[in-house]
């Protein structure tokens, strides 16, 4: 089988899924070519050596998330190109921009089957600022776009049912052409972290303090703002950790400064083994306002960490079970609501048992349900489906 995957947004989760993704399809024998940018995050091109190296076709396409109508002509054209003569099966396009100018491209320049990951809706939320910072742009223009394009895509690969929510409330494309494969991780990478007592030293954590710990970048969409108003309604022993960086990180500062809380309030910096130091954390919290699903929540709890959540898109499936039976191994709590998250983490750090309990869970469910390869068997499944009936 022959892919293009296309990617302009390459930092965060949409880059960690494409890196996955990528090596996956690779070692399960298809015939690979990416086109990705790398201007909002330059150690993507460490990720395209390593996709390189491994077998596949590179092509560095500088993208850009903001609307430029000439620019953009030239990098829907730059992708046709790639894609003429190919032979493909499979165009599998990623998030807003890249979505459209792929698809496009493959429209004038291809008949391969056009799938598409929208990986979070950004434009539709209050503010449309997604990674990065920068405005996603006129929400009626990019909804226009969206659902013409929607029109000529044969599948919609949504990260979560509640994504694919999100899709039919804004009419982007038909029910029967959207599916849902959840991201993936590999548990064992998670499962035994160490570097927790190395990393309360370091911000100076009185030992024996209640820490509750969160990994993301430092922007609008992950509430941190949030995490801080509920961490000034706990205990005052109480810590907090957040291991990213990003363009909020001197207002986040500010903020604990103007509430009191510059010795409970920590901001470690993005670390490349951020997992490694999940044994710092009493409690996992994820304060978003929203998200495709998380890894950063997935990984926490293949680490054996209690969670706490916002209702947001995939959290819902992951703590509370995939058919909503399950017995649950989290809380969660609504979005931009300070007490109701300062209440669940403040009852699940006095509850050890439970605290223990729900960790032993989470550490199952990601093993048997939200493995990367069950991610791989998915996305095959359809563009051979796709691919077949096209």
């Amino acid at each position: 089988m022959r892919v293009l995957q296309v990617m302009e947004c390459t930092i965060g989760g949409t880059r960690r899924h494409l890196r996955d993704l990528c090596h996956g399809l690779l070692r399960r024998g298809v015939q690979l070519q990416v086109a990705c940018a790398a201007l909002r995050e330059p150690a993507v091109r460490k990720d395209m050596a390593g996709w390189a190296a491994a077998g596949a076709e590179v092509t560095e396409v500088p993208m850009v998330r903001a609307i430029r109508p000439l620019t953009d002509l030239s990098h829907a054209a730059h992708l046709g190109r790639l894609m003429a003569g190919r032979d493909l099966d499979v165009v599998h396009t990623h998030s807003s921009k890249a979505g459209a100018l792929g698809r496009v491209a493959a429209l004038m320049r291809s008949g391969a089957a056009r799938i598409h990951t929208p990986h979070t809706f950004a434009f539709a939320f209050e503010g449309g600022v997604g990674q990065g910072g920068e405005a996603a742009g006129p929400r009626g223009l990019i909804l226009s776009t969206e659902r013409l394009l929607g029109r000529f895509t044969q599948r919609m690969l949504h990260v979560s049912e509640g994504e694919r929510e999100d899709g039919q409330q804004l009419g982007i494309i038909a029910r029967g052409r959207t599916r849902v494969v959840p991201n993936g991780i590999d548990p064992t990478e998670f499962a035994r972290p160490t570097g927790g007592p190395a990393l309360r030293a370091e911000l100076g954590i009185p030992d024996g303090a209640p820490v509750v710990g969160s990994v993301g970048l430092l922007n609008d969409a992950k509430g941190y703002d949030v995490l801080l108003d509920a961490l000034a309604l706990m205990d005052r022993d109480v810590h907090a950790v957040v291991l990213g960086h990003g363009e909020r990180e001197q207002a986040l500062t500010e903020r604990a400064h103007r509430l009191g809380l510059a010795e409970r309030w920590h901001l470690a910096g993005w670390r490349d083994e951020v997992h490694s130091a999940h044994d710092a954390f009493d409690v996992f919290v994820l304060s978003s306002r929203w998200e495709g699903m998380s890894y950063a929540l997935m990984e926490a709890m293949a680490a054996g960490l209690p969670c706490v959540s916002t209702a947001v898109n995939g959290s819902d499936t992951l703590l509370g079970g995939e058919d909503g039976r399950d017995p649950p191994c989290g809380a969660l709590v609504p979005r931009e609501d300070p007490a109701a998250l300062a209440a669940a983490l403040t009852g699940l750090l006095a509850d050890r048992a439970r605290a223990a309990e729900w960790g032993s869970r989470s550490a199952a469910r990601i093993a048997q349900r939200f493995t990367l390869e069950h991610m791989l068997d998915r996305t095959l499944a359809v563009y051979e489906d796709v691919a077949t009936s096209s």
